[in-house]
């Protein structure tokens, strides 16, 4: 068995971090179909969703990204399901409400 080191020669290393997420978004090709998609997972570069429709690979979209609003991106694949997406421009997850870190608002002064 291989270790992480030796990986096949085919190999690409993925460009940044990818977050897990379970939540429902709006993908959109202009002028021709709006969607319901569940994110599985993102990250500044791209996203993988569940979809149940067929999409064309190579045709641009936008995604309702929660936090940052209407995101550029080209579907790269699609199998069963699944497919991907690549945003034209990397997004940032600190925005994204999806990756976004929560935390518990200061106190008001009493």
């Amino acid at each position: 068995m291989k270790s992480d080191h030796e990986k096949p020669e085919h190999f690409k290393q993925r460009r940044s971090d990818r977050r897990q997420v379970d939540s429902s978004a709006s993908l959109h090709h202009p002028h021709y179909y709006s969607v319901e998609v569940t994110i599985c997972d993102v990250s500044q570069c791209g996203f993988m969703a569940e979809c149940g429709e067929p999409l064309q690979i190579g045709s641009y979209v936008s995604l309702d990204v929660p936090g940052i609003g209407s995101v550029n991106a080209q579907v790269r694949w699609q199998i069963g399901r699944r497919m991907g997406g690549m945003f034209v421009d990397p997004i940032s997850l600190n925005r994204c409400e999806w990756t976004a870190v929560k935390t518990d608002s200061p106190l008001e002064p009493a």
